[in-house]
This record gives C-alpha cells, sequence and structure tokens, in this order.
C-alpha cells in the first residue's frame, strides 16, 4: 500500500467532536452507460437460481473502467471471495487492493472503510490494527455508516481512555439514520440496557425495522407480550398488545422469506405507541414498489 495514500493520524482524543454527514453527499456523478452495466450486474447478482458470476464480473468491470465506484467495490469483493478471478498476470489479493487504492484516490468514503478491513485483517497489505482504526475513522467522518459502526465502538467501551458515551450514540446514531441496521440495534440496545431510557430503545428497534431488521422486529414482538418488569430481557415498561405483537411477527416472518425486505411503511402498519394501530390489510409497501402498484 502506497503510504501516501495512508489518512492522516486523526485526533482520538475524549474531546473529538462529530458533525454527521451523509456519505451519499459525497459520491461522484456515475457515467450512465457504466450504470446501466452495473445495475444489469445487480439484477443477475440478486436474482434467483444459478448465477453467471463470471458474466456478471465481466459487467462490473467495464463499469468499473468507466470508474464507477460501487462496480470497483462490488468487484472487488467478488474477487476477494473467489467468485471472479483476477486479471491474468494478478494475484487475488494484488487486485483487490488495486480496486480499493482506486477508491481511495477517487475520495469515496467506503473505500477507506474496505482498507480498513483489509488492515484488520492482514489481507493484501500487512495486518496493522492502528492503521484500520485510522481509515474507519476516515471513513467515518466522511460518512461511510459501516466506518462510523466500528469507531463508534471505541467510543462506547467504558474501559478504555477513549470512552464518550456521547460521541459513541452520535456515530451509531448516524450510521442508523443512513439505513445501518446493526447501527441502530446497538444504539437501541445501548439505550435499553444502559439507561433503561425504553422511549428510545423503542425509537431505534423501530427504525432497524424499517431498514430490514428481524431480530428488531422480534425483540418488539416480545417487548409487546410481556409487561412483567422481571422479564429483564424483553421488559420495556409497554403493555401486552397481541395486536402489535400479531404485525411484528408478520413482518419477522416476511423478513424470513426476503431477507432483503424494507419496510418503509413500518409507522402505517405498527406505529410506536402512543399512536394507535391503523387499519392494515396485510400487505407491504416494498412487494407494491417492486410489481409496480
Amino acid at each position: 500500500m502506497d503510504k501516501k495514500e495512508e489518512p492522516p493520524a486523526q485526533k482520538t482524543e475524549p474531546d473529538l467532536t462529530f458533525t454527521c454527514v451523509q456519505e451519499k453527499d459525497s459520491f461522484p456523478p456515475l457515467d450512465p452507460e457504466a450504470d446501466a452495466w452495473f445495475k444489469e450486474a445487480r439484477r443477475l447478482e440478486i436474482k434467483k437460481g444459478p448465477k453467471d458470476f463470471g458474466h456478471i464480473a465481466t459487467l462490473y468491470r467495464q463499469a468499473a473502467e468507466k470508474k464507477h465506484y460501487k462496480a470497483i467495490g462490488n468487484l472487488q469483493n467478488m474477487i476477494a471471495t473467489g467468485q471472479a478471478e483476477p486479471m491474468i498476470g494478478k494475484k487475488r489479493s494484488e487486485e483487490v487492493i488495486d480496486l480499493v487504492e482506486q477508491l481511495i484516490q477517487m475520495d469515496i468514503p467506503f473505500g477507506y472503510y474496505i482498507m480498513g478491513t483489509y488492515l484488520q485483517r492482514g489481507f493484501g497489505v500487512k495486518q496493522d490494527s492502528d492503521a484500520a482504526m485510522r481509515y474507519f475513522l476516515k471513513a467515518a467522518i466522511m460518512g461511510n455508516p459501516e466506518g462510523q459502526l466500528a469507531i463508534s465502538e471505541q467510543f462506547l467501551n467504558a474501559r478504555t481512555p477513549l470512552y464518550r458515551l456521547d460521541l459513541g450514540r452520535k456515530l451509531l446514531d448516524c450510521a442508523a439514520k443512513q439505513g445501518n441496521t446493526d447501527a441502530a440495534y446497538s444504539l437501541a440496545m445501548n439505550y435499553e440496557v444502559r439507561d433503561k431510557n425504553y422511549s428510545q430503545a423503542l425509537k431505534y428497534y423501530q427504525l432497524a425495522i424499517r431498514y430490514g431488521s428481524d431480530q428488531s422486529a422480534y425483540k418488539l414482538s416480545e417487548s409487546f407480550n410481556t409487561s412483567d418488569p422481571k422479564n429483564e430481557i424483553y421488559y420495556m415498561e409497554q403493555h401486552v398488545d397481541p395486536e402489535r405483537v400479531r404485525r411484528y411477527k408478520l413482518i419477522e416472518k416476511e423478513l424470513s422469506l426476503n431477507p432483503r425486505a424494507k419496510f418503509p411503511d413500518i409507522d402505517k402498519i405498527v406505529p410506536l405507541p402512543p399512536a394507535e394501530l391503523p387499519e392494515w390489510d396485510g400487505t407491504f409497501e416494498y412487494k407494491k414498489q417492486a410489481e409496480g402498484q
């Protein structure tokens, strides 16, 4: 890895501040032809049944040659996981790192995050946990939700000198609002377990469900099924509500059938108290959108 591409050491003392920015706001415009190739590759990649990974990788390569950052990210992942072969004359790890460095040269936030993961593992580069953290921090500051989730763990660990509860929560909140279900779930758990702040916990569990968290759907189905404070795992000061339980269980079931499902209509299906439950016909908005209704 070229030394000049390593981000400078960032300030990580407890007085570090954080401003939430959206990763998408830093992305450059996409070439229309490259984007068409990328979308076709994605369609082939996620469809059910046998997959021609060679053809998918070829489409990603074509798009990557036109600096399509999403295609570059997906191509490096396919090569790293063995779904696609590296270019002739290059080792697998060598081309992966070349592609990630291309993302970094383009100043794509998730490129810094990916490099951090390879530095942690020592894949294609010398293993270096400190350098990995610098890359995660750079990604987080630029708005990458995975980087924000990774760095938040440093500030939420009360056993370390970097402990800053407010900063860790801000990082998780920023990541959660960009659709990172793990961040939303972690923040909900933090409010629930540390503070017993159940209103905030419910808010972030609900947000996690919006973006497709089956464990959050299960959690709320159980939380609205108990009013016993002794049930420490699920009790969140809620009244037992069988209809809410039923709706959360249906969402959980839907996610078991389609893990990619999202629920932008969650508050129309099962809003949090004190809102009363509206009439619901049992359908999901994401399916209607997919069917063009």
